[in-house]
């Protein structure tokens, strides 16, 4: 449905568009012939009246669906749009402190929740410096995994949060008009990943989607694409 919305208004605008075009070209040519050095057939003053008031109607109908439709759409895509980039920045710096904490109890002292840290480690670069090696179950991004097998408190904040982000992200599904196919198709299949994740409990296997999309958000990677140096959630917010 909103991909036809999306359609449809598109639709829409380019027509609205090309009307505007249309009497803006008819009533230059009316003006230039009136005015100019040119012979009038007979009765051309009347036509001229009539064509005037059909041609200025249609250029004063766009003027109001400009300001009374255009521009406030418009206003109302920009504030759910960075309404939806700082929230998904808020929820994803709270996340990688539940990932830091639970690191911790995973028995890494090499990090810590300090601003300069958080600041590297919201970087998909300083992320995957930190996170990306280790061999054993107290190191790299082990540590933080080994945690989700039980029902901690850092699991179930990252849970809460991946609520709050599936409701921003249904949010946007039915107020916002995203026109392109490719786009939508993301958010519709985040948002039913992110469903499939909160239902799935603390457990070594259980926790293994939320692992992977906690890795694949911070490290910008994909199992089918690799290190993609960038967060795809927030490339796709920027590009709706």
């Amino acid at each position: 449905m909103t991909r036809s919305r999306g359609s449809k208004s598109k639709t829409i605008i380019g027509s609205v568009r090309v009307w505007c075009a249309l009497n803006l070209v008819l009533f230059i040519g009316l003006m230039t012939y009136h005015f100019g050095p040119f012979a009038k057939p007979n009765g051309w003053a009347d036509t001229f009246s009539v064509a005037v008031n059909f041609v200025a109607g249609g250029l004063v109908s766009f003027f109001f669906y400009w300001l009374v439709v255009y521009l406030p759409e418009q206003r109302r895509r920009r504030v759910i749009k960075s309404n939806m980039t700082k929230m998904y920045r808020t929820i994803k710096e709270t996340i990688l402190l539940q990932v830091i904490w639970a690191s911790r109890k995973g028995g890494r002292t090499d990090i810590d929740a300090s601003s300069e840290t958080i600041a590297s480690l919201m970087t998909t670069a300083g992320f995957r410096a930190a996170f990306e090696h280790g061999s054993r179950g107290d190191e790299g991004f082990y540590a933080f995994e080994n945690q989700m097998s039980h029902d901690t408190p850092e699991f179930r904040e990252i849970i809460k949060q991946l609520e709050m982000l599936t409701k921003q992200v249904e949010f946007v599904l039915s107020n916002y008009i995203i026109e392109d196919s490719k786009i939508f198709d993301f958010f519709k299949r985040l948002e039913l990943l992110l469903i499939s994740i909160r239902q799935s409990g603390p457990g070594y296997d259980e926790s293994k989607p939320l692992c992977n999309f906690v890795y694949e958000i911070f490290a910008g990677f994909n199992i089918v694409n690799g290190h993609q140096g960038y967060d795809v959630i927030e490339k796709m917010i920027a590009e709706i």
